[in-house]
C-alpha cells in the first residue's frame, strides 16, 4: 500500500514538474514576442513609450495612465536604468496584471471618493474616504501621513493659520494615484492614528478590509496570470 502512494505521489511530482517547464517555455516565448513588437529601438531593452504600448495592447487597447506607465516602469526597472530588461518585463507584465485584478474594487471607489475626477484622491477625498473607514474623523496630520506615504508630500503643503493650527489645501497634481490607492487602504488599517470602532462600526471595517484583501489577492506574482 505504502509503495502505491509513494508511486502516486512520485508521478504526481512528475506531472507538475512537466507542466512547470511547458508552462516556462511558454512564457519565454510569449516574452519573446513582446520584445520582438516592442523594442522598436532594437536596444534589447524597453523604454518608456515602448512599455506604454505594450501596456495599452494588454489593456484591450486603452490608453493607460501617465501614473499607471510610471508605476509599472517604477516598479519593474529593478537596475534603475530607466529601461526594463527581458527580465524586467516580466515583472512589468505580472504588476500590471495584477493591477488589472483590483481595477473593479479601485473604480468604485474612484468613483464614490474623487470629487473632482482628476483620477486620483485629493486630500479632502482620502480624508472622506477614511472616516468612512474608520466611522470617526481622522486627524489633518494623519491624512497626510497616509498621503505623503502614497502620494505627494503633503505634510509640507498643511498651511499654518493665524492662531497656529494647520489646514490642507488640494491641488490637482497632487493626491494618491489609482496604483497606490490598495495600498493606501491597507495601510490605514495599522495606521496608529485611525479611530477606534464601536462594534458595528468593526463589523463594517471588517467588511471593507475583506474587500482590499480580494482586490490584492494574488495566487502568484500577478495573481495567476499565464506570464508568471
Amino acid at each position: 500500500m505504502a509503495g502505491a502512494v509513494a508511486v502516486a505521489m512520485h508521478r504526481q511530482r512528475t506531472m507538475e514538474q512537466r507542466e512547470a517547464r511547458k508552462q516556462f517555455t511558454e512564457d519565454q516565448l510569449r516574452m519573446n514576442r513582446y520584445f520582438t513588437k516592442y523594442d522598436k529601438s532594437n536596444e534589447g531593452t524597453i523604454n518608456k513609450d515602448e512599455l506604454r504600448a505594450l501596456l495599452k495592447d494588454l489593456n484591450d487597447g486603452v490608453d493607460a495612465t501617465d501614473d499607471e506607465v510610471h508605476w509599472v516602469m517604477e516598479s519593474a526597472d529593478k537596475s534603475k536604468t530607466g529601461d526594463l530588461s527581458f527580465g524586467e518585463l516580466k515583472i512589468a507584465v505580472c504588476t500590471f496584471k495584477t493591477y488589472q485584478r483590483s481595477k473593479p474594487f479601485i473604480d468604485s471607489v474612484m468613483a464614490k471618493y474623487d470629487e473632482h475626477k482628476t483620477g486620483r484622491l485629493e486630500f479632502g477625498d482620502l480624508k472622506k474616504m477614511l472616516t468612512d473607514i474608520s466611522g470617526a474623523e481622522p486627524s489633518d496630520e494623519a491624512v497626510a501621513d497616509v498621503l505623503e506615504r502614497f502620494g505627494t508630500k503633503a505634510k509640507e503643503k498643511l498651511k499654518s493659520e493665524g492662531d497656529g493650527s494647520q489646514t490642507p489645501h488640494d491641488s490637482p497634481e497632487d493626491g494618491i494615484p489609482t496604483t497606490q490607492t490598495v495600498h493606501a487602504i491597507s495601510y490605514w488599517y495599522t495606521h496608529p492614528n485611525a479611530a477606534r470602532h464601536e462594534e458595528e462600526e468593526l463589523e463594517r471595517a471588517a467588511s471593507n478590509k475583506g474587500q482590499v484583501a480580494a482586490a490584492g489577492k494574488s495566487g502568484s506574482v500577478c495573481g495567476g496570470c499565464s506570464v508568471c
